[in-house]
């Protein structure tokens, strides 16, 4: 800075010469030399070029003699207090900074006015852009230029942050260590080949890199920054557009890239059209100023190549279960990595959430938890947060398969489920068939039967096996009698589960998949296109979905063909019936020795909900009586539940036991 000031002393005191007396130079003996030649200045200004602070601003600059000088004398003044006197020679009323008209004046220009207004114009573009709009008094000229904070702290060589970004941006440099980059070393090399094809060829070109957030955008970036030798500023785009002046915040931005040698990035970049709009605007004045890449990092809807100019590169971050396997076995400790392949298949996080996973697991190892499948599935939900629960309630998974009671064939169909849902990364992705099945790969469940055969408990059991959370639809909120109201909110539904891994449940499913009716309205045509819409969505989906129904000939057939399994539950046997009063008293319930579990499975076809019913009655009126849980107990439920649901019994349907009722 000081060799900028030296050029700025030396020009003016060329200004001065033959114009103020020898007593003037006196007065500034630290600034002014009436002795200075021309060839002085020069070899001055060619130091201050290469090993001045002020370097990069003067070779901005180029060839603007005009802009150079005016940048000189700022610094002139920052750094000698008796130049604000001196510079009253130059320009006199020039304020607290220096004015374009002075700076031509001490660079050299004599002609008149007209012939200076050009070349000041060319000067004033160039420093509105490194200092800032001026303080203005009457014409363009006269307007008095300073430099703001950053520039100060940036010529004092203590690159102090422009406090108008800092707290939204970080940098990077290529000596900066970076962590691993799982499952995208591919991408890594491609960006580094691309870039140094078009840097090589001189092009001005920018950088897209699209995906989800967390998905290691910005950390592939860097990776090929150090690659290329490229130093980095990142800031955030929510936040540029949500500024006042989000032009003056872009030019502040561009500014720092240029005088600190640095590429730009924007990171964060959503839908929107004003965001869009000053991603254009941002385009233009960088590739204006920088020769450097200007990387942009979107989410993987945003579509910016249409609005952009000059050579592109874009690049997506990869996705699927085989990057998802790559993350689990690059962030899972060793005696872990096991693990990855079954999370592969049910977990679809982000690098940024894998990685938080493995920190999480770190610290509950530490304190004495296990670490297994079931407690990472746990610890990933806890990062996923991404409002989960509008129109869906989680429900949490009190069962696993082994406590249900159901027969050997949908014992079986379970089982087949799980290892689904297990091996859907071995399969799609490792035996290829992804490719042939581009969509249709959802596990789709109908679960049908009676009332309290066992549906809702086997979504419980196969959600817990699975260690997936279980979120049942809440269908009240789904279906709207407004036009594409339904449609709308089950997109927000699917779209929201597809991120954050869930079992989607729909209770009473023939309520939005009943039969499509002949189109005799305007109602029947809508109804039917809702239909059609789900039947769409759901073979789309990349999850699992179950639906439970009573009326299994109340789905439209359509279904039918979309849906991977069918359940069919039915009313329990005798040998079940009896499993099911057995494990339904939980192991601290104190039992009494008379209870006849052989005859209550023989003489009553009761559903797996109703026996249920029955004994958590039969346990309360036993607490009431403080004793053990005793066939009287049993009985007076009994017979409640059955007058509860309107059936005839007589004494003779109890058998020996209905002297009971009577007491």
């Amino acid at each position: 800075m000081r060799l900028a000031a030296l050029a700025g002393a030396m020009k003016c005191s060329l200004l001065l010469k033959g114009r103020v007396s020898e007593e003037s130079f006196a007065r500034y003996p630290r600034i002014l030399d009436g002795k200075v030649k021309a060839k002085d200045l020069k070899e001055a200004e060619a130091i201050a070029l290469t090993e001045s602070a002020a370097a990069p601003l003067l070779r901005f600059c180029g060839e603007d003699v005009i802009a150079s000088t005016l940048l000189e004398l700022l610094a002139l003044r920052t750094l000698e207090p008796a130049a604000e006197g001196m510079l009253e020679l130059v320009s006199p009323g020039n304020g607290g900074g220096v004015t374009i008209l002075a700076a031509a004046r001490a660079a050299g220009y004599v002609g008149g006015m007209e012939e200076l207004l050009a070349p000041m114009r060319r000067a004033d573009e160039k420093l509105r852009f490194l200092l800032g709009a001026p303080v203005m008094a009457g014409e363009f000229y006269n307007a008095v230029f300073c430099f703001d904070e950053y520039l100060l702290g940036f010529l004092g060589r203590s690159r102090h942050a422009d406090r108008a970004f800092s707290d939204f941006s970080e940098t990077f440099d290529p000596e900066d260590d970076l962590p691993e980059c799982y499952g995208m070393e591919q991408e890594r090399d491609a960006l580094v080949r691309r870039i140094a094809i078009l840097e090589k060829s001189g092009e001005r070109f920018s950088v897209l890199l699209s995906g989800e957030r967390e998905s290691g955008r910005f950390l592939l970036t860097s990776l090929a920054a150090k690659e290329c030798g490229l130093a980095l500023l990142a800031a955030d785009h929510d936040y540029l557009t949500g500024t006042a002046e989000p032009k003056e915040l872009m030019r502040r931005l561009v500014r720092a890239c240029i005088l600190e040698d640095r590429a730009l990035v924007l990171r964060g970049i959503t839908k929107g059209k004003d965001g869009e709009f000053l991603i254009r605007k941002l385009q233009k004045l960088y590739r204006t100023h920088s020769k450097k890449p200007l990387f942009l990092l979107t989410e993987r809807d945003v579509k910016l190549i249409p609005l952009l100019s000059g050579d592109i590169v874009s690049l997506q971050i990869p996705t699927g279960a085989a990057h998802v396997l790559e993350l689990w076995k690059g962030f899972l400790p060793k005696k872990l990595k096991k693990l990855a392949e079954p999370l592969a298949s049910k977990m679809m996080l982000t690098a940024g959430q894998v990685k938080r996973v493995a920190q999480a697991l770190d610290t509950a190892v530490a304190c004495g938890e296990k670490a297994d499948e079931h407690l990472i599935c746990k610890l990933c939900y806890e990062v996923l947060d991404d409002g989960r629960y509008d129109n869906v309630k989680r429900i949490e998974p009190g069962f696993s398969l082994a406590d249900i009671k159901i027969d050997a064939h949908n014992r079986s169909v379970l089982e087949d489920i799980v290892k689904q849902v297990e091996l859907r990364h071995k399969v799609y992705d490792e035996w290829e068939l992804k490719k042939r099945y581009a969509y249709g790969r959802c596990v789709s469940v109908i679960l049908a039967g009676p009332p309290g055969t066992g549906k809702t408990m086997t979504v419980h059991a196969l959600a817990g096996q699975l260690g997936l959370e279980l979120y049942k639809v809440d269908l009240s909120q789904i279906v709207d009698k407004y036009i594409g109201e339904t449609e709308k909110r089950l997109e927000e539904v699917f779209t929201r589960a597809q991120k954050s891994n869930m079992v989607l449940f729909f209770d009473e499913a023939d309520a939005v998949m009943g039969k499509r009716s002949e189109v005799k309205d305007s109602k029947d045509k809508y109804a039917n296109t809702e239909i059609s819409f789900i039947l769409q969505r759901i073979e789309e989906y990349d999850g699992i979905v179950l639906l439970a129904t009573n009326n299994l000939q109340n789905i439209d057939q359509a279904f039918m063909r979309r849906i991977r399994y069918v359940l069919n539950f039915t009313l329990p046997d005798k040998k079940t019936r009896e499993e099911i009063w057995k494990s339904s008293f939980g192991k601290g319930v104190p039992l009494g020795k008379d209870i006849d579990y052989d005859f209550l499975a023989d003489k009553f076809e009761l559903s797996g909900g109703e026996i249920k019913n029955i004994v958590l009655n039969a346990v309360f009126y036993a607490a009431a009586e403080d004793k053990a849980v005793g066939m009287a107990h049993i009985m007076k439920a009994l017979y409640r539940e059955n007058t509860k649901l309107k059936r005839i019994a007589f004494d003779g349907d109890y058998g020996g036991y209905a002297y009971l009722l009577h007491d």
